[in-house]
């Protein structure tokens, strides 16, 4: 399997700079220099990175003991970076060990990591996983259900009336989950915070259009998703749609009719 990566890689090298690629990895990735190197010349720009809790005890609550976290975990994000790897980092609040220090714990440290983009998401049990297998079998014999619709079923549910926090928390309610996440969404997306992380590229232009990404990744992913009230949820999609119009004209570029795949 390894070899095979490779191999993708090396064929990724023989595009054109200027076509680049994004792809979704692992965290060790980053323990394997001669991997993030090939990345590189792949042409290989970003990628989605897991990474789900900032704690060993959130962590165990997700299956990935083996993860890093605290200071090993900053460096070990950063070794993307220092390949010319854009990170988005994805984070799980809402897990049965989060504490309200948690939440700013999360942020501060999605700032020191040099992640370029980040998502925070609240944790939500889909099928095919081992927390939903065990979610459902303890909500069989509550008959939680929204219009009919069993809570178990969450994604037939219309999205404005589905729950925001499926399981109980032991020390936290539904609604300071909601709150804090969208807080630490506000601290992340901030202007002063997006503009600083906009020195990875170095054009004026380049720049404005990574403002405007990261307000639209921001309102697409926060505000719409978060919100409680359908009234907040609709007035956040307007706005997502009107940065989406100058977002899309800023990576529109020149067809390339003599783009080749290479050959062996």
């Amino acid at each position: 399997m390894r070899a095979e990566r490779f191999e993708l890689m090396a064929q990724l090298a023989k595009l054109p700079s200027d076509l680049v690629f994004y792809t979704q990895i692992t965290m060790e990735a980053a323990e394997d220099p001669a991997f993030l190197e090939a990345m590189s010349k792949a042409h290989i720009r970003g990628a989605l990175v897991g990474v789900e809790s900032v704690t060993e005890a959130g962590l165990k609550d997700v299956y990935k003991g083996f993860n890093l976290y605290g200071d090993a975990l900053v460096t070990r994000l950063q070794a993307f970076r220092r390949h010319g790897i854009h990170v988005l980092g994805s984070f799980i609040f809402g897990l049965s060990s989060d504490r309200a220090e948690t939440f700013d714990a999360t942020a501060a440290l999605a700032e020191r990591s040099d992640l370029a983009f980040a998502q925070f998401v609240m944790l939500t049990p889909f099928p095919g996983t081992v927390d939903f297998a065990k979610w459902e079998k303890e909500m069989a014999n509550t008959g939680a259900n929204v219009d009919g619709i069993p809570i178990t079923r969450h994604w037939l549910i219309p999205q404005e009336r589905r729950p925001k926090v499926y399981t109980p928390h032991p020390t936290l309610s539904a609604d300071e989950i909601r709150a804090r996440t969208q807080a630490v969404w506000d601290r992340f997306y901030s202007l002063p915070q997006i503009w600083a992380r906009s020195q990875v590229v170095t054009s004026l232009r380049a720049r404005v259009a990574f403002l405007l990404i990261s307000k639209l990744y921001r309102q697409m992913y926060a505000n719409t998703g978060i919100a409680t009230d359908s009234a907040r949820t609709a007035r956040s999609t307007r706005w997502a749609r009107w940065l989406a119009r100058p977002c899309r004209r800023l990576f529109v570029t020149a067809p390339m009719p003599q783009l080749e795949v290479p050959t062996s």
